[in-house]
Parts: C-alpha cells; structure tokens; sequence
C-alpha cells in the first residue's frame, strides 16, 4: 500500500525479535527501550495514514539502533530517539480550542490536571448530508462519557440543531489511549473523521482565585493555552504537571533498569472468551429495577408481618408470608447474579501503570521494579472509574519522594534496584488496595516542621507518628524542595483523600525510616445495594451499613467517661471513643433519657468507633440513593434509602464518621 517507513520500522524489528525467539540474544534493558520505542513510532505513523497524511516522521535512528543490537553492540545515544507521543505533536500541526470554562468546569480539569489524567480535543468532522447534527453530538458525547467526562462541547447542541456547521469540538478527560477514544467515536455513522490532540497544559488557578473571578465576571472563565486568565495574577497561577502519556503496558513485573523477568516479557494466553458488549446505560437501568423491587419486597413482608399480628390464624395471611420468603431467595438470586454484572477486575486499572513506573524511572534515573499482585479481584465498576486517578498519584508520588537513588540505597546498603507493589484484596465487604515502596519512607519530623510553619497544626501539638503521617493529605501541604513535573506543587494528595471519601472509603499510611511507606485504601466492593442496620434515634430511622459493624451492646450512661473531650468506654480493656449520633446531627434531646443505652460498634480498617443509639430495629437489605448534587457532601451521609413503609432513611458514612471522630481527637 506504498507505507514504506511503517515497513522497514518492523521489518527491523521482526528481524531482532526473530532473533530472540531462536535463542540467539539474550533479553536486555535497552532492546525493551529501544522496542517499546518503535511501538510508540509506528502508533505515531498509523495516526498520520488514518489522516490520509503522508508518513513525515523519522524512523532511522530506531533501525540503527536495532541493527547495533543484532550485531551485539550497545545502541548508540541519540538525542533525537523521541517517542511516538513527541512525534505527533511536532508533525501535526494544531490549534488548541477556547472552550471558555466556568469557574466549576476550571475545578474539574485542574483536579484531573493535579492527577495526570489525560485531557484531550477532540475535532470531530460531520457528513455533508447530515440531518440531525445535535443527535450526533449527543451520541459522541454519550460515548465518551463512558470511558472518560466530556467538560465541554461546541457548538452546543442548541446551535448544532439551528446552524449550518460541519464539524464539533468537546474537551475530554480520559485515560484511554487516543486510537481507542477515535475508534469508538468512528463507529457513530455520519461521523466521517475523527481528530483526537492532547489539550496543551492549563493554568491551574487557586480555589479562592476561581470563586474571585466567579463572583466579578457575569461571562465564563476563559482560559487559553499557557496564558494565564484575565485578572489573575502570575504569582496566583500555578502550572500543573503535564500528562503522562497514555500507553499499552505488559502485565507483571516492570524493571526500569536491569533485566525484565519472565513475566514481563511473556504474553497472554489464547484462551478464547465469550462476551456480550452491553451499553453502562442499559446495565445501569437493570440495576435501578433491581433496586425498586428490593423496596417493593420489603414493602411486602412489612404488609405480611402486620397482617400476621393482626390475624394470626388466617391460613391466606400465612400464604402469602411464605410466598414472601420464597420471593426472597428468588430476590436474593436475582441481586447477586445482577450486580456481577458491575464487577470488574481490577487488573484493567492495574495494567496502565508498568509502563508509567517504567517511564518514571527512566525519568528521575532510578531503577524500580513495580510488582503487582491481586489482579484478578473485582469490585463494582463505578469505583473502578475513579480509583484509577488517585492510585496513579500515589504511585507517582512513590517513585519520587520514596524510592531512593541507586547511590543513596547503595549507601543505605540497600540493593539498587527499589520495589514499588501494587497489592488488591477482599476483607470482608471491603477491598483493600496497597501501594507500598522499600524506599526511604515519611521524614516524620520534617513533615511536622513544615505543618507548623504552615500554619496548619500549633507548635505544642500533640500528634502520633500516624496523624502526622497523614498531614500529607492537606491541601497545599509538599515536602518536596523543588518542583518537578512529577510532584512537589502541594495539590493532588489531597484531591486523592477527596475522591476516596466520595466513594465512602479512606486511606491510611504506615511508615518506617528508612524502611518504606504503605498507603492503604479501603473500599466498599459495591455502590449500589447493601444489607445495613436500621437504628432509632429520638424520631429519626438510620440505616448503618453492616458490613462496617463489629458488634452491638448495651452500656450503662454511668460506665461512659469524658477524657480529652471525647466520650470513652472501656470494652474488654481498652478505649473505645463514642460519638452520640443525636449530638452529631443535632436531633431533639429527649425529654427523659434511660439509664441505658444502645452502642453500635463499628469499624474500617483498624479504627473502630462506637455510635450510641436509642434503638436498634433490626438488618435490612437497602438500596442506596444518590442525595442529589446539592446535598451529596453531607458529613457522616453516604447516601438515603427507601424502607418498606415508604419513608426516607438517610445511611451513614462510617468511614467519613470514623475520620471526624480522629480529627476531634487531635484537636
């Protein structure tokens, strides 16, 4: 097809694989350079060919370097050995759109800017005969919404319907490689071409510096291209990191420096799989009808129950309980073969990392093997979405501050080579997710320096090796002495303590001197229908998910003792902190208090806490309901439910409960 450069880019490359296939090279650090290197190339020129563009970009040095590999020599340093990435954006020429953003969509992108994520235009060119131009635009955008978030589109839909335009542009965030975000748009029929360019890097402007500008300016925020906004000043901008690029990695064992193991060099198995492709909206619908009839069943034994008290002897009343229970096994069945359906393993989060360790490493001259474990666990596919982002920071964040250099472990008489792994695993209705390094862990003591000069904790405070720790996750809080385009701006740690709590999970750090970090995140497995305890609290019903209660128990109020401001019992010889549900939420104190009172213990991870309440109702499988955009930040409120008597039941965050509970204690 006269694509001479794509073939003699891997005809070479044939050639040296060819040659390791026979057993005549070894495996070596730089043929893994230099290979992955004419992948990234060949996806470069496979872009252009689907832009009906001549192929420009230079292949030469790579098929030198192959030649000196086959040969048995070293490849020889070349300063222009770039990837296919830096070959895209010198070839193709573009120019950046002015999407004009809100103060909120500006949040969005300097949120995902601070993670790395990958932010994109995306040029989209319409049929000469297309008669509905909106329906096509809300179909892309319905697309892409799936892999990623679509900030912005123009025109908007109001004036695709009325103009005469042939082509659309959305901003998008998304971690998916470009070929597929182009493909999956492709296959929208009057969609005749597709341009996918990564967005030059935004100015990230501070959240008061945003709420500035939204309340003095009637139109948009406007932010172009490395300018910096009217009215903002340069000392208040702050660039953010650039994008890592986006690239297909192998499973296993990463080595930046030093030989790959097996595992990373060997490939899939064939094993042949049957699938059905099924839109999230469709899955997403089944999900809510599963949901409404988890209510109506419950609605129906709360009927059956009243029936049988008032007419204990009717054979039709005693029907029609069995009957409900024979509709509750069938319920069950039918929720647990449902929400399989949102499961996910998350080796498909875990798998874009090897290659980013391995670009890092190469980056900051260190040598790192990422080890990863528990690929095959699975949780629900929404927290799969968002997990990617923060693990990607800690991860990021490992490589940088934690593992040493090669001379400083030498030094340290540590090996050279540092290990980074990345662990998943089931704890009861949890999953938990480690990210642990054998580098020089957390310097406690210059954590806490710099949180005194910032202002963020007093001089004479009190604080355990794990609350200083976790003064990382402060906004605007860096130990970094310098700014690289890995870390060190302060921003991004605590957008991943922000995520993880919208997903009511948390995050915990463990931390040796010299010895290495572990940064814990725990996880519900699903979002969707838990089994909770319904607790009484003066008027109000709570739904309490049971997958965080350790036990229940009655306590005398004289056996509860106030030390350092906080409510304390002692259970089986130690401290166990209370918090009173009706103080927290500020209910009526009722008019006569018993003597005794309920204690709900309750745990997440190694922090246990107990609630008091008034009464404790008994287990209830509850559908959990969004709150809404207004309200879904509520403190210590996950989310609401419906009970079988039609009335609103709020559920309760334990993890969130759990963390405010900490922070009183260390203030």
């Amino acid at each position: 097809m006269g694509f001479t450069p794509i073939v003699a880019l891997t005809h070479a490359a044939e050639d040296l694989l060819d040659h390791l296939r026979q057993g005549k090279m070894d495996v070596s650090l730089d043929m893994i350079d230099v290979l992955l290197a004419v992948t990234d190339r060949v996806k470069a020129m496979l872009a252009q060919v689907e832009q009906r563009r001549e192929i420009t970009i230079e292949f030469q040095d790579l098929a030198s370097s192959m030649r000196e590999l086959l040969n048995g020599e070293k490849p020889v340093e070349r300063e222009n050995l770039e990837t296919g990435q830096e070959a895209i954006e010198k070839e193709v020429t573009f120019v950046p759109m002015d999407f004009s953003l809100t103060a909120a969509e500006c949040e969005k992108v300097s949120d995902a800017q601070s993670l790395g994520r990958g932010i994109y235009q995306v040029d989209v060119k319409l049929g000469s005969n297309t008669l509905m131009k909106a329906v096509r635009a809300v179909m892309a955008t319905q697309r892409l919404e799936s892999m990623g978030s679509v900030i912005k589109l123009l025109p908007s839909v109001e004036d695709l319907e009325v103009g005469d335009v042939e082509e659309f542009f959305m901003l998008v965030l998304c971690d998916e490689p470009r070929e597929e975000i182009r493909r999956e748009l492709l296959e929208i029929s009057e969609l005749v071409d597709v341009i996918v360019n990564p967005y030059p890097n935004l100015v990230r402007i501070e959240e008061d510096v945003v709420e500035d500008i939204a309340k003095g300016m009637e139109t948009p925020v406007a932010i172009e291209s490395n300018a910096i906004p009217k009215g903002v000043t340069e000392e208040k901008a702050v660039k953010p990191m650039p994008s890592p690029s986006v690239g297909d990695a192998p499973k296993g064992i990463v080595t930046a420096k030093g030989t790959p193991t097996p595992e990373t060099v060997s490939g899939e198995g064939n094993t042949q799989v049957h699938t059905i492709r099924v839109d999230t909206v469709r899955m997403d619908n089944l999900i809510n009808l599963v949901g409404e009839m988890v209510i109506t069943r419950t609605r129906l034994v709360q009927i059956g129950l009243d029936l049988k008290a008032q007419y204990s002897t009717d054979g039709m009343v005693n029907n029609l309980n069995e009957a409900n229970v024979y509709l509750g096994r069938l319920m069950n069945d039918l929720q647990e073969s449902v929400m399989r359906l949102r499961m996910v393993a998350i080796g498909t989060v875990f798998n874009r990392f090897p290659r980013l360790v391995r670009d890092l490493a190469k980056k900051t001259g260190k040598e790192i093997d990422l080890v990863l474990k528990g690929e095959d666990t699975e949780l629900d596919k929404t927290v799969v979405e968002v997990i990617g982002d923060p693990l990607m920071h800690l991860i990021r964040n490992s490589v940088d501050h934690g593992i040493e250099s090669p001379e400083e472990r030498r030094l340290a008489g540590k090996p050279e080579l540092g290990t980074i792994t990345l662990n998943a695993y089931h704890e009861g209705n949890h999953i938990a997710i480690l990210i642990s390094d054998d580098g020089a862990g957390l310097n406690l003591d210059k954590i806490r320096q710099i949180a005194v000069s910032k202002g963020l904790i007093g001089e004479r405070e009190e604080l355990s090796e794990r609350d200083i720790a976790n003064l990382i996750f402060l906004p605007g809080f860096s130990t970094a002495t310098e700014v690289t385009d890995i870390s060190g701006r302060g921003v991004g740690m605590d957008v991943v303590k922000k995520a993880l709590n919208n997903l009511g999970g948390m995050v915990d750090i463990t931390t040796r001197q010299g010895k290495g970090s572990t940064f814990t995140i725990r996880l519900p497995l699903t979002l969707a229908i838990i089994q909770a305890l319904l607790v009484e609290v003066g008027q109000e019903i709570y739904a309490v998910p049971l997958s965080s209660v350790l036990e229940t128990l009655l306590v005398n109020r004289e056996d509860i003792k106030t030390v350092g401001g906080l409510p304390m019992v002692h259970l089986r010889g130690n401290t166990l902190p209370l918090i009173s549900l009706q103080e927290k939420f500020e209910l009526p104190t009722p008019d006569i208090e018993s003597p005794e009172v309920f204690v709900v213990v309750v745990g997440f991870g190694d922090k246990a806490l107990g609630l008091i309440v008034d009464e404790l109702r008994g287990q209830q499988e509850v559908v959990i309901k969004s709150l809404g955009e207004l309200l879904n930040n509520l403190p210590g409120i996950a989310g609401a439910t419906i009970l079988g008597d039609g009335k609103v039941t709020l559920i309760l965050d334990i993890g969130s409960l759990i963390q405010d509970i900490l922070v009183t204690r260390k203030g």
